[in-house]
């Protein structure tokens, strides 16, 4: 069977990148994509009210891709990544795309990131499934440097430029560029297979089970508490949920972070205990309570 062919009879995956305002990170994370072992994919950008420039951005280069962009925007009255996210995912059938895959504009990603993902799903036989990655946070010294031009060296994994940050103390956890992919006893002995909660940077769920959950709960509509409140809906589900470090590779360009609040930590720990909550109310369906 050709390649051509064999790349047709895999799942479709629905790529969903979140963006706000950062065009640049947004490029070099699309020329990430734009170099992957598993090309069977679309992406979706979910827009949470940039300027101009990022429509421009995403208008100049989708034609570089082999893959499809759609460019979902809404107007910028706060932080509404709970609400944008769920615009796109009503966009994504569950029959066309099985797997829906989440990431943010500011991270580049390994070139077999999209297969990881994929392979996850595909050993539990297609199984309903949360599959939880991990990233490396460049220094800001480094991710200044990552262009355009050079991003592709950047997405094979280790080169002398990350141990070297890493070495400095600069880069963090940069050993997780390192791919590993078994077998299970060695990745529990290196402590690879702890991951216990979602990050929104880089997790991939059945697009089924993403509907039966609602999507994100728009009652989230400040930085923070989003995902987790999405990962305890599955969760309660009896979905499986697990996650690797070192697999799904990818390096997080830095800037400056907002800071939870306490308040929404707590929040977070008090939903941790509860395992009856499994769908909420204001998500991609609006459900009357």
């Amino acid at each position: 069977m050709n390649d051509d062919k064999a790349q047709a009879q895999k799942k479709m995956i629905a790529v969903v990148i979140t963006t706000y305002n950062n065009p640049k990170s947004l490029e070099l994370c699309l020329l990430s994509l734009g170099n992957q072992t598993y090309q069977n994919f679309e992406v979706f950008i979910a827009d949470d009210g940039s300027k101009d420039e990022t429509r421009d951005l995403i208008q100049a280069i989708k034609n570089k891709f082999d893959f499809q962009i759609y460019h979902c925007w809404q107007p910028d009255v706060g932080y509404r990544k709970a609400k944008i996210n769920n615009t796109v995912f009503r966009q994504i059938i569950p029959g066309r795309f099985p797997i829906t895959l989440c990431l943010d504009h500011d991270v580049i990603l390994h070139h077999r990131f999209v297969e990881d993902h994929y392979l996850a799903h595909a050993k539990e036989n297609f199984k309903p499934l949360l599959f939880m990655g991990r990233r490396v946070d460049l220094s800001p010294e480094l991710s200044t440097q990552i262009t355009p031009n050079n991003v592709l060296a950047f997405n094979r994994g280790l080169n002398l430029d990350l141990i070297l940050s890493g070495l400095k103390g600069e880069t963090k956890n940069v050993f997780r560029s390192f791919r590993m992919t078994g077998p299970g006893w060695l990745l529990t002995v290196m402590k690879r297979d702890r991951v216990y909660d979602l990050l929104g940077s880089n997790y991939s769920v059945t697009t089924a089970v993403l509907n039966e959950v609602n999507g994100y709960n728009e009652d989230f509509h400040s930085y923070w508490g989003e995902d987790g409140d999405l990962y305890v809906r599955i969760r309660n589900s009896g979905v499986k949920c697990y996650g690797l470090i070192g697999y799904a590779i990818q390096w997080h360009l830095y800037h400056k972070r907002l800071n939870e609040t306490p308040e929404h930590v707590k929040l977070y720990q008090d939903l941790l205990h509860n395992t009856e909550y499994k769908k909420c109310i204001n998500g991609i369906n609006k459900v009357s309570s």
